[in-house]
């Protein structure tokens, strides 16, 4: 391009130019409608404490993208802030808003925020500030060293400072004083403000002088905070207590110049009002001090002196002086007595005698004569002074004067029996008086006052009574209510609860509904009048409004509001309460009428749980309503071991479960190898609340397979955080052993034992105990039921000894190992009980002791004398049994059955778990009816006896392999435990058993021989072969062992396995003591390969249970010593037969298994 050219320069020029012109046009054209702007600043906002913040921004045509900052830190352009979970962005964002949510504001939140929208193409960014406050309310409020209600004392003139402290308020508090709850408005109030002790809160002191005055006294002081964070303001309160001098005194009773009669009652008073401390009061006589007792109330002291007139009163100076601390000279009143002689006689006299209310009755009082002039006064019967209609004086005998009154007074009801007094009094010797007493013929008058209302409880009986009063005295009344007339008590019927009787209105029991208006009708023969009472139905306060549930943050103060319903409702009718909770010192109660509200200060953690609301008017039952307080804390994991392990098999549904406790609300997630878990097929979830605060899910994994066993990671979250906790998914299993086992109680023969479980291997498992006593090598075990219990009472224990206890776990693919933790429990002993009777009977306690002593001693005596008689039975026996064999001309050698007790497994052997079984036997066969006290000689022949020695205590029951004569087929009929028994020897002495072979065999017809026993495998303890009895006969848990084993037959004598008839009673002159069930190759029961499955049980005459050492081999050879043995077959054989605790019996009576 030839830039030189000057045409094609100018081209370019004007190229440069337009476009120059269109960008600089494009701004100015369309920038009005491409700026962003705001249709909604946020705003300054102020907000409480722990309360939800709302601030607003809206943009319009925004093109950027908006984020909010505080405090100049920017909070993200997301609308759920991970960092600030409490903060929210709200509102459409399409349509431009973008207003910020606070949670649960804190101190934290108190900052600039700022609503900021990025620049995008021609729209230029914008940004909007905003203030939010967080108002903390004061924590207290004091009067600067006092206490509320405490008393400040001083003196008249001085001059006080009292000082207000208002505590970690935000923004400061406003102080304001009051004076008798006046509020006080002074230039004397300083008020000055600081930081407080807590960050970013204030104290605020106000300080007031004033200057003791008389009128200050008991007059209240009350500092009171205000803050918009409070609902009510908070206050202080004192009271001053100032000294002053009483004011002068003051004499009652007599005015100077007055005359007193002779042997008058004369009462002067002396009262001195005023003064702090009050005025001592002291009477003076003519200089003599007279009377020193003096009384005070709340304002003023009072002395009063009593004395009858005399010659000696009269012209006498009486002085009283009053005078307290602050006194510079008593203050003295004094005045002089004037003493006169008083008339002789009086004479009254009424007119009308018969009186009517509405007429006017003229009663006159004319005195004797006295010097100097009589005074006539008129009284009522009360006191009160009645003024004459007129008085008059005539010249009476000895130079004396007469005086004459006339009382004229209204005819009224009151007027009845009311008495009307003449005195006269001329200031000389006694007064004289006359009395007439009124008689007024009226209809009836009620007693009680128009607005007559009655208290009555609901649900009880009640009489109301309003008697009326009349003249003449016979009344006859009704009652109304409603304007319905209320039927008379002895015309009323069963149904009727509202009856009156006379003047008494008598409830049966009061209903609410009885609250009203009665009106009661009373007539004699003057006329008729009626009169209105309402009743009162008190009834008990019940709570009508409380929450359920209060959650707050840990750290700060929960506020629970109660309000009751009822009849009377006082301040002290609502209250809260919490068992084993410090409600002094944590909580601060507000009592109103009916209403009470309840501060729990500084909650932490522990403080969850239920706080009472009460509500008692002294009626009835106390109203009880709780309310949850619940403290928010992020989520923590329950790590049991039954939780922290799962099982279930291939093709099964496994279930984990996940539990947490925490709040608020607790939800779940689960995950593998980092991965997510969500609902389908193969996952389902499900979660439910077990308590208040503990949540747990449960995760379903269908169709298990090999692939899904290995860890499960399970997240528990709620708003205050996460936690997380690891499953394990296996195969199903033994179970693990118990956890925790410990005894909670024990008696004279029972031991209260509890455990936790352990992990259950996937399936249902149930408890085996073990025990034994203190010194004692061989265990007792009892199996728990029900099954899913974990506590347990133990019975059939001695008394004041002490055991060793042990416990474990199976299932049915085993057991687990027994607690390796020593339990150790002494059961109690009569002595205990003796000892404490002695102490309390210590007057009886020689006859006591002798009563014990010849008991035991007799118990003892017949013991000892039944062993013995056992002992020469039992060797008597023995000895006959003896000569019986040497008399059959058989070699003892060769009827002698060898006893093997292999020790194919290297497991060490615990001396704990060497156990004797004659005792469990016992206690399962004869269902714990067998008594601790049998002597040990008797274990040690029975029949049942053997020796375990093994590891964890397990016993073998199970089923054998059995030879069959034919060994071209095999049965296999048997099953295994989870893993080996160990070594398993039967011990019951080789001659008696022996003995029982050589008889049982030649019961069957000829000599016979007998081989040793091998080794089998045991079948699965829950299976039905595992026991060995016949589902129709009674079990006795658990089952003696039964034998299987290898039997070989012979052609000249009777062989019950080539008996195709199934009659093998018939054949045997011996009674068979159970069968033998032998399945043949196809799985059926029969005794040969030819009997088309046909089940065939044989008798079997061998002594139960076999020797251990039969069991441990399971092979029982019998043989013709000339033919030799036969070619056998493996089968199966189970045995079903008596009770072990039958053979026991058989033994015991002589006779031969």
């Amino acid at each position: 391009m030839d830039w030189e050219s000057p045409r094609i320069g100018r081209l370019h020029l004007s190229s440069y130019l337009l476009l120059a012109l269109v960008f600089f046009i494009l701004p100015t054209c369309d920038g009005q409608q491409q700026q962003q702007y705001f249709t909604e600043r946020p705003q300054n906002t102020s907000v409480r404490e722990g309360q939800m913040a709302v601030l607003r921004c809206r943009v319009g045509n925004q093109q950027g993208r908006a984020q909010w900052t505080k405090d100049g830190f920017a909070l993200g352009f997301e609308r759920t802030i991970p960092s600030f979970p409490r903060y929210t962005i709200m509102g459409s964002e399409e349509q431009g808003e973008h207003n910020i949510r606070i949670e649960n504001a804190t101190l934290d939140d108190d900052a600039e925020y700022q609503c900021q929208v990025g620049p995008r193409g021609l729209s230029k960014p914008i940004r909007a500030d905003a203030q939010l406050t967080v108002l903390i309310p004061p924590t207290s409020v004091e009067i600067v060293d006092h206490t509320t209600g405490s008393p400040i004392m001083s003196r008249e003139g001085e001059e006080l400072l009292l000082q207000c402290l208002v505590r970690n308020a935000k923004p400061a508090a406003e102080i304001v004083w009051f004076k008798r709850n006046v509020e006080i408005k002074s230039d004397r109030i300083e008020n000055i403000t600081t930081d407080a002790e807590m960050p970013r809160r204030f104290d605020t002191r106000s300080k007031l002088t004033i200057r003791a005055q008389p009128n200050d006294n008991d007059a209240d002081y009350t500092c009171e905070a205000r803050h918009p964070a409070l609902i009510a303001p908070k206050r202080a309160s004192v009271a001053l207590n100032i000294q002053y001098p009483p004011g002068p005194p003051e004499i009652i009773g007599y005015t100077e110049g007055e005359t007193v009669r002779m042997g008058q009652e004369v009462k002067l008073e002396c009262i001195s009002r005023g003064g702090n401390p009050l005025a001592e009061i002291v009477w003076y006589k003519n200089e003599k001090k007279i009377d020193h007792n003096y009384e005070t109330n709340a304002r003023e002291s009072r002395n009063v002196y009593v004395f009858r007139a005399d010659a000696s009163d009269n012209n006498a100076r009486f002085r009283c002086e009053a005078k307290n601390l602050l006194s510079p000279t008593p203050m003295k009143a004094e005045i002089t007595l004037t003493v006169h002689f008083a008339p002789k006689h009086l004479t009254v006299k009424v007119r009308p005698e018969k009186l009517r209310p509405g007429q006017t009755v003229t009663i006159t009082c004319e005195s004797d004569s006295s010097n100097p002039v009589s005074r006539l006064a008129w009284l009522r019967g009360n006191g009160q002074v009645i003024q004459p209609a007129g008085n008059s004086t005539v010249p009476g005998a000895y130079s004396g004067i007469v005086s004459k009154s006339t009382l004229l007074m209204e005819v009224t009801p009151e007027l009845h029996g009311v008495v009307i007094t003449c005195q006269a009094t001329n200031g000389i010797g006694p007064q004289i008086h006359d009395a007439i007493t009124l008689e007024v013929l009226y209809k009836p008058q009620f007693l009680h006052p128009t607005d007559y209302s009655v208290d009555v409880i609901e649900g009880e009986p009640a009489i109301v009574n309003v008697t009326a009063r009349a003249n003449p005295s016979e009344v006859s009344y009704k009652w109304f209510r409603d304007g319905t007339a209320i039927k008379q008590l002895k015309e009323a019927n069963a149904y009727d609860r509202v009856t009156f009787d006379g003047s008494l209105l008598n409830l049966t029991t009061v209903r609410r509904d009885d609250k009203g208006e009665y009106k009661c009708e009373a007539t004699n023969s003057e006329g008729a009048r009626s009169h209105i009472v309402r009743l009162n139905v008190q009834y008990p306060a019940s709570i009508v409004q409380t929450r359920s549930t209060v959650m707050v943050n840990e750290g700060s103060d929960a506020e629970l509001e109660c309000r009751a319903a009822g009849n009377p409702l006082t301040m002290a009718t609502v209250s809260w309460r919490r068992a084993g909770f410090d409600m002094e010192g944590r909580t601060t109660q507000t009592l109103g009428v009916g209403v009470a509200y309840l501060t729990v200060k500084e909650i932490t953690r522990n403080d969850t749980g239920a706080f009472e609301c009460v509500a008692n008017n002294g009626i009835g039952e106390e109203s009880i309503e709780k309310t949850w307080l619940i403290v928010k804390y992020k989520p923590v994991m329950d790590d049991s071991p039954q939780l922290m392990k799962a099982a279930g098999d291939e093709g099964q549904l496994a279930k984990l479960v996940c539990r947490a406790q925490g709040a608020p609300n607790i939800s779940f997630g689960w995950s593998r190898e980092g991965t997510p878990l969500t609902p389908s097929d193969k996952y389902s979830f499900s979660t439910r609340q077990i308590d208040i605060v503990t949540w747990e899910s449960t995760l379903e994994v269908g169709n298990v397979r090999s692939r899904d066993y290995g860890l499960y990671d399970c997240v528990a979250r709620n708003e205050m955080g996460t936690n997380t906790a690891k499953v394990i998914l296996s195969g199903t299993s033994r179970p693990d052993p118990p956890l925790a086992l410990h005894v909670v109680n024990v008696t004279h023969d029972s031991a209260h034992l509890i455990w936790r479980s352990g992990f259950d291997g996937g399936l249902f498992q149930s408890y085996r105990l073990r025990y034994r006593q203190i010194g004692n090598e061989f265990y007792k075990y009892a199996d728990v039921y029900p099954t899913n219990t974990t506590a347990f009472t133990l019975g059939g224990l001695a008394l004041g000894t002490e055991y060793l206890f042990g416990i474990m776990a199976f299932n049915n693919l085993g057991e687990s190992n027994y607690t390796q933790d020593i339990v150790k429990a002494r059961t109690s002993s009569p002595d205990d009980d003796m000892n404490a009777d002695l102490l309390l009977t210590r007057g009886d306690s020689p006859k006591i002791i002798i009563i014990a002593i010849s008991t035991a001693g007799a118990v003892l005596l017949v013991l000892n004398l039944a062993l013995v008689i056992c002992y020469l039975v039992r060797r008597r026996k023995k000895k006959c049994m003896e000569e019986a064999m040497s008399s059959e001309g058989g070699s003892s050698k060769s009827a002698t059955i060898e006893m093997y007790a292999p020790s194919s497994y290297n497991e060490t052997v615990n001396g704990e778990t060497l156990s004797s079984i004659s005792e469990k036997s016992e206690s399962y066969s004869q269902n714990g009816s067998h008594s601790d006290y049998a002597p040990e000689d008797a274990s040690k022949v029975a029949v049942s006896t053997y020796l375990i020695d093994q590891a964890d205590g397990q016993v073998a029951y199970g089923s054998y392999r059995v030879a069959a004569s034919n060994s071209t087929q095999t049965g296999t009929g048997h099953g295994t435990l989870s893993r080996p028994p160990k070594s398993v020897n039967f011990d019951m002495g080789e001659d008696n058993y022996i003995d029982t072979l050589r008889r049982n065999a030649y019961s069957q017809g000829n000599e016979a021989m007998y081989g040793k026993s091998r080794m089998v495998t045991p079948i699965s303890p829950h299976s039905d072969a595992y026991y060995g009895v016949n589902a129709n006969s009674p079990v006795n848990y658990p089952p003696a062992p039964h034998p299987s084993f290898h039997t070989t037959g012979t052609n000249h004598r009777y062989n019950p396995l080539s008996d195709s008839t199934g009659n093998h009673a018939a054949h045997s002159p011996y009674t068979p003591m159970g069968t033998l069930n032998i399945p043949a190759a196809n799985g059926v029961y029969g005794p040969s390969p030819s009997s088309s499955g046909r089940a065939s049980a044989l008798p079997v005459n061998l002594p139960l249970p076999l020797p251990m050492s039969m069991q441990g081999h399971g092979q029982f050879s019998s043989f013709n010593p000339s033919e030799g043995p036969s070619p056998i077959m493996e089968a199966t054989a189970q045995f079903s037969g008596p009770s072990l605790a039958t053979v026991r019996s058989l033994e015991t009576e002589g006779h031969l298994v």
